[in-house]
């Protein structure tokens, strides 16, 4: 198919050619060489028809009026004299004439002079006159002279030209309406397409610019741009002309559907010409979400892959109630599959992942293994938490143009294992069709995996061949869905082979929701009171609303992790003063940087260590002795920087960090009686220290714990927040609304997500909107730490003064320490293992159900003829 084969027939202008005569501009029209020797030599030589142009103008400026109006009396006469008038003469010089061949000297005459007209420089002043003629200022009644039929020619003429320009462009924008996919619409440039208009339709351009503004806001504007908006005229003026001329409408179609645009408005700016209709954009997110589908199979064919899902709540409203049309909440699950286009990374093996786990499974981690681990951790550790107090040091408003920031003594310590950065890097992921099951339950996990092997082609043929046999294939979930998938395991331990006992699955958690529970420790073990200074005194000074009881719904975990933060940034700055012995944090810019970083180690040393708790609660120290609230400041210091530290690392992607939190965060969870989360930290130690092959270690860290949309710096989040923004995408973003919002709908849209997200993103970059970024900029938190700082200076909150007892209401418990008693620990390690699987079938039996039923009914045929034809031999036996 080609480009004309879509230009339309209708075009008026459609089949209309160039005159062969017509001379282009700066062309002079030639004369035959017969007629040219016809031409008095005396002009030629004086350099041609424009040259006596002016010579004549030369001789007649010495003349006064009067003398040229006599010349001009006598050449109208004698013109008459020939039955000939101006008109006539005009009419028959614009090649309205057609000399005899036998006439050459005549036609040498006529076609000089007319050359001299056509290139002259008083033909536009001619022009000018004839469409307005000049009168004195308020004087007269200004004739209409050719005003009406210049300005009927003109606009003849403009039309007859936008119509070339725009036949020229129009392949340009050529693109058929059934053809729709990521690639095409993504390539959509915007900058790239604005010069080619501007070139190929100048007159088109330079028209709709001298409309788009006056010439007095054109020399004041100095920001805004006409150009995306001519550009677009232009294209829905192209649309209106040929619907195959379409490439912006379906780029913008996309982008509005994206943008929440309802039908009805749909309908609106279809009418204008800016977007396709309505039932094409049904169509075409169906056929983004098909050819996104193709390129999920085409990629888990060629890349490693892993994948996870999560349950999705959705509210249906009901306008007008029937018996079986209700308003009801329903659930389904939502699952992604993720991309790894490293060709250099082997495949985790199943078979040596079990061949490892049979050895290792009875050999389970012990406390003693944890605690030795945590003092090999512990230097690293320690060097994060010193940088992070200076951190907050450095990033205080008194501190913003201290030229000592960048010097070495203030440096972040080397990553222990950093996940790389580019765009080359960045996350590719494709999301499933969405279905209609609950993953709430066992049996309900067990059919949604079915589901995703079903769409993604792995069937049970396929599973067994190669190279799936040997593929072990990692699934990240919630907690509740990591132990319901080795729940399915461990009750289907003895089927027939290893994919009806789920073995090609690793189920690991998410550590979006393993730092949603550290937070809920946190806030359970902190709420405490105005009276302790806990986290509800800061809550109640910083006037943010409900945090005093824990959610998974709606933004706690974002605002309670900045409320967090913002009470850690308060209580370490007033930890400063009072360690360095300054009243005001602007003091310290007088100190050298390596002056700071020792005052960031007495600052960790003294007043957020478990060193410093320990000497605080010597056994030998009386009652009095003691200061609770300063006790119970270092406390919370010291597990804040815990959080603040994985918090950290999974910004920055720094894994290996992460792997080295793990004891302190068993610790936390042991302590504070988060059994779940603290058995799914067992379960990962023992991967990590004891039952995964190093490839399938580095695959898992390096691939599944943290994910990087957009390949830039500290832009990592764990990819259960991932599979949470999709759900996000599903539910509100790209919701589908009205009475067709079914779940069938919603799962054949699903996989079209990714795509509508990199094109709404697209779009913005595109147009830029006038520099709106894609995300609200955070107000300034300053003035709430300042505050809250002042509370505690107030209250001495870090000075020791022995004394000082809270009652046993507003006492906090340490959870650290309780979590890291070797026997407590011990036990519920013991506990744990327990509970584990640790044998299973190696059986490999792979007939079909059929076959395995004939077998059974052979068998018990061939045990009935024995009986029948042996009975005492059957009776033994039996």
């Amino acid at each position: 198919m080609q480009a004309s084969d879509f230009l339309d027939n209708g075009d008026p202008f459609f089949n209309l050619d160039d005159d062969d005569n017509e001379y282009h501009d700066g062309e002079v029209e030639p004369l035959p060489p017969e007629a040219q020797l016809h031409v008095d030599n005396s002009f030629k030589t004086a350099g041609g028809p424009l040259a006596r142009t002016t010579l004549f103008m030369s001789h007649l400026s010495t003349l006064t009026n009067a003398d040229i109006a006599l010349k001009m009396a006598s050449i109208i006469e004698h013109m008459a004299s020939l039955q000939m008038d101006v008109t006539t003469f005009l009419h028959f010089l614009s090649w309205n004439l057609k000399v005899p061949v036998d006439m050459k000297h005549e036609e040498g005459t006529i076609r000089y002079a007319r050359t001299a007209l056509m290139h002259s420089e008083q033909l536009p002043g001619i022009l000018k006159n004839w469409h307005k003629p000049p009168r004195p200022h308020s004087w007269g009644v200004r004739t209409t002279a050719a005003r009406n039929a210049m300005d009927d020619w003109a606009l003849e003429n403009v039309t007859a030209r936008i119509n070339r320009e725009m036949r020229l462009f129009a392949p340009q924008l050529l693109s058929p309406p059934q053809d729709i996919t990521e690639e095409s619409l993504l390539a959509t440039r915007l900058k790239d397409d604005i010069p080619a208009m501007q070139a190929t339709q100048p007159t088109f351009w330079k028209l709709m610019h001298s409309l788009s503004c006056t010439p007095l806001q054109a020399k004041r504007n100095k920001y805004k741009s006409h150009e995306p908006r001519i550009f677009i005229i232009g294209a829905m003026l192209h649309y209106g002309r040929s619907h195959h001329r379409c490439r912006y409408q379906k780029f913008l179609s996309i982008y509005l559907k994206a943008s929440g645009l309802a039908a009805k408005a749909n309908d609106t700016t279809h009418l204008f010409g800016l977007t396709m209709s309505q039932k094409w954009i049904y169509k075409g997110i169906e056929q983004l979400s098909d050819s996104n589908r193709q390129r999920m199979m085409d990629d888990i064919i060629r890349y490693l892959w892993f994948g996870g899902h999560d349950n999705l709540n959705l509210a249906f409203k009901i306008y007008e109630q029937r018996a079986n049309k209700q308003s009801h909440f329903d659930n389904s699950t939502a699952g992604t599959i993720y991309i790894v286009k490293d060709t250099s990374v082997p495949p985790p093996n199943r078979i040596a992942y079990m061949e490892q786990r049979a050895r290792e499974c009875k050999n389970p981690i012990t406390a003693l293994e944890i605690f030795l681990k945590a003092r090999h951790f512990g230097p690293r550790l320690y060097e994060q938490r010193i940088h992070i107090v200076l951190s907050i040091l450095l990033e205080a408003p008194e501190f913003t143009d201290w030229e000592h920031k960048a010097d070495a003594a203030l440096a972040c310590p080397t990553p222990v294992q950093q996940l790389p950065i580019g765009l080359e890097h960045a996350t590719v992921q494709h999301v499933l069709d969405t279905v209609h099951m609950e993953e709430g339950t066992q049996e309900g996990n067990r059919q949604v995996i079915d589901e995703w092997k079903r769409q993604l082609g792995l069937t049970d043929v396929k599973a067994r061949q190669e190279p799936m046999a040997n593929r072990l294939i990692v699934w990240v979930g919630d907690q509740l869905t990591t132990i319901r998938l080795r729940f399915v395991k461990r009750d289907r331990a003895f089927d027939l082979n290893f994919i009806q006992r789920f073995e090609q699955f690793l189920e690991i958690f998410g550590w979006f929701h393993a730092q949603i529970a550290q937070e809920f420790s946190m806030h359970k073990q902190y709420l405490g009171s105005s009276e302790n200074l806990g986290l509800k005194h800061a809550f109640e000074n910083l006037n943010r609303k409900g945090l005093n009881t824990t959610s998974v719904q709606g933004n706690f975990h974002y605002t309670f992790r900045e409320a967090l933060r913002h009470t850690a940034e308060a209580r370490f700055r007033d930890v400063w003063t009072v360690a360095a012995g300054v009243e005001e944090l602007a003091e310290l810019r007088q100190r050298t940087p390596q002056e700071l970083r020792d005052l960031a180690c007495k600052v960790v040393d003294e007043y957020a260590s478990t060193e410093a708790l320990v000497k605080l609660r010597q056994p030998d120290k009386s009652r009095s002795a003691q200061d609770d609230l300063f006790d119970l400041s270092v406390q919370f210091n010291r597990d804040t920087l815990d959080f603040l530290d994985l918090d950290d690392c999974i910004r920055t992607g720094d894994v290996g960090r992460m792997e080295y939190l793990l004891p302190r965060l068993l610790f936390r969870f042991h302590g504070g009686g988060n059994h779940k989360y603290a058995h799914e930290l067992l379960e990962l130690m023992q991967g990590l220290w004891r039952e995964w092959p190093d490839d399938l270690k580095s695959f898992v860290m390096r691939f599944c714990w943290l994910a990087n949309t957009t390949g830039k710096k500290n832009s990592f989040l764990a990819f259960d927040m991932v599979q949470e923004h999709n759900i996000r995408d599903i539910k509100v973003t790209f919701a589908t609304l009205g009475p067709y919002a079914t779940w069938d709908y919603i799962k054949r849209m699903s996989a079209s997500i990714p795509t509508q997200r990199k094109i709404k993103h697209h779009v913005e970059r595109e147009f830029n909107h006038f520099c709106r970024g894609l995300s609200h900029t955070s107000p300034s938190h300053h003035e709430d730490v300042v505050k809250l700082q002042g509370k505690y200076h107030e209250a001495k909150a870090h000075v020791f003064k022995p004394g000082r007892h809270l009652t046993s209401n507003n006492k906090v418990k340490d959870v650290m320490a309780l979590g890291s008693n070797p026997k407590t620990l011990q036990a519920m390690i013991d506990r744990w293992t327990e509970r584990r699987l640790t044998e299973k079938s190696d059986k490999e039996i792979f007939d079909d159900v059929d076959t395995l039923v004939q077998r059974y009914k052979d068998s018990m045929s061939v045990r009935a003829n024995k009986t029948h034809t042996e009975p005492s031999t059957s009776v033994a036996q039996n």
